[in-house]
């Protein structure tokens, strides 16, 4: 008599293939389902589940990554000052939804975090002798192409963020430019006609995604794109400071400022206080991210909300996808515009 090789009575234990065949699906639909992810249909997810529990399959993923000759770790790498990280509660909040979803799939996060003037040869040798299963890396401020030559080829790894249009990995990015669009079309709209930009880092594509959509807005308004109210900064506090109290001393005038990030948005504020200018009736301001500082201060601040959680969320959830033989695509989130005190008429 031939068996059906599904029956769950004729082996002792279930893999994530039987479920896969048994569903229809391939293993990284079964896998992503398993670790949560929203990008499968409804369909796909209740066919996986009717496998499991027909199969009574208990995802152990940890003992299976480990029978295939893996560590099971999996390393986060930042490229960022202590200050910026430390300072700045976007990378906490990315951390977490990054190392949570990794922890939910039976894996073990490490995460580095690496100077902006440090070594790249001997940290990648370094991951390569630690032998990682797997790697993110966020905040990368060099070109795409050096860091690709830097890679072991037989390691999975997704960008968190557009390091400048690589052809070799998946990234998973906000999207910087509609952000930045729609922080100076508020701006705009808000009555202010001289808008100050202070970038992020140029280095990064954020910031540079950023500065396209500031443009892409006032050439749309009709407005002329000012050099002089373009200004770069590095998304800290300390430098938009220093760059407000430097145009102000310049004389150049501007009723408005789109500051790359939240921090940023935080400097400009003080020092234009501290110079008996008020916000928002003189000088409307606005800030990016949506983190907890643009609300924690006096002056609730206006700022693109993005899902930063979820970036770390779907870049683990990528690197999951590749480990189990899937072809992460690239992913875009949305942003949304938080109005508050610092753009009111």
């Amino acid at each position: 008599m031939t068996r059906n090789p599904l029956d769950s009575s004729t082996r002792t234990e279930s893999t994530i293939d039987h479920v896969a065949d048994l569903a229809g699906v391939s293993r990284a639909t079964v896998s992503r389902v398993i670790n949560g992810s929203a990008h499968v249909s409804v369909e796909r997810v209740k066919a996986v589940h009717r496998a499991i529990k027909e199969l009574n399959f208990t995802p152990n993923t940890t003992a299976r990554r480990l029978a295939g000759g893996r560590s099971g770790l999996i390393a986060l790498l930042i490229e960022e000052s202590s200050e910026e990280f430390f300072t700045n509660s976007f990378w906490g909040e990315v951390v977490r939804g990054f190392s949570e979803t990794i922890r939910e799939a039976g894996m073990h996060p490490l995460m580095l975090i690496q100077p902006k003037s440090g070594t790249e040869e001997s940290l990648f040798a370094t991951l390569q002798a630690g032998q990682m299963d797997g790697l993110a890396i966020f905040g990368w401020h060099k070109p795409v192409k050096v860091l690709e030559k830097l890679l072991d080829p037989k390691m999975a790894v997704v960008f968190g963020g557009d390091f400048g249009g690589s052809k070799k990995y998946p990234c998973v990015d906000v999207d910087n430019v509609w952000g930045g669009y729609l922080a100076t079309q508020h701006l705009i709209e808000m009555g202010c006609k001289n808008i100050l930009v202070i970038t992020g880092d140029l280095t990064l594509q954020s910031a540079r995604d950023r500065l396209s959509g500031y443009e892409k807005a006032i050439s749309e308004a009709g407005l002329k794109i000012d050099e002089k109210l373009i200004v770069h900064g590095d998304y800290t506090q300390v430098k938009a400071e220093s760059i407000v109290r430097q145009v102000l001393r310049s004389k150049k005038k501007f009723d408005g400022i789109f500051a790359a990030n939240d921090l940023s948005a935080i400097g400009a504020i003080q020092t234009l206080s501290q110079q008996g200018i008020s916000v928002p009736e003189q000088v409307k301001v606005i800030g990016f991210d949506d983190s907890p500082v643009a609300t924690n201060g006096i002056l609730p601040i206006t700022s693109i909300r993005q899902p930063v959680r979820e970036l770390g969320k779907e870049v683990a959830l990528s690197l999951l996808e590749v480990l189990d033989g899937g072809q992460a695509e690239d992913k875009l989130l949305g942003v949304k515009l938080i109005k508050r005190k610092s753009t009111a008429k």
